[in-house]
C-alpha cells in the first residue's frame, strides 16, 4: 500500500519506490530504502512527517504516494 495510507503511529517496512531515478537516489541518501522501517508521525494536507532510522523527515504527498510499504 502507498505510504500515504499508513495510519500514524503504525510501523511498516518500505518494499518499493516508484519514484524517478534521481528522486530514488535522494531518498536513499536519507535512509529511505527498501527494507527500512518507517512510521508516520503526523499528516497535514497529505504531506507527511515520517520517522526513519531515528530521524524525522518531511515528505510531500507526491513522494509519499510513490513509496509502498507493508505492515
Amino acid at each position: 500500500m502507498p505510504l500515504t495510507m499508513l495510519t500514524p503511529g503504525v510501523e511498516a517496512v518500505i518494499n518499493l519506490c516508484k519514484a524517478r531515478e534521481k528522486t530514488k537516489k535522494f531518498l536513499e541518501g536519507l535512509g529511505i530504502v527498501p527494507g527500512a522501517s518507517i512510521s508516520v508521525v503526523s499528516e497535514m494536507g497529505g504531506d507527511l512527517i515520517v520517522n526513519v532510522k531515528g530521524s524525522r523527515l518531511a515528505l510531500n504527498k507526491g513522494i509519499a504516494q510513490q513509496l509502498h510499504v507493508k505492515i
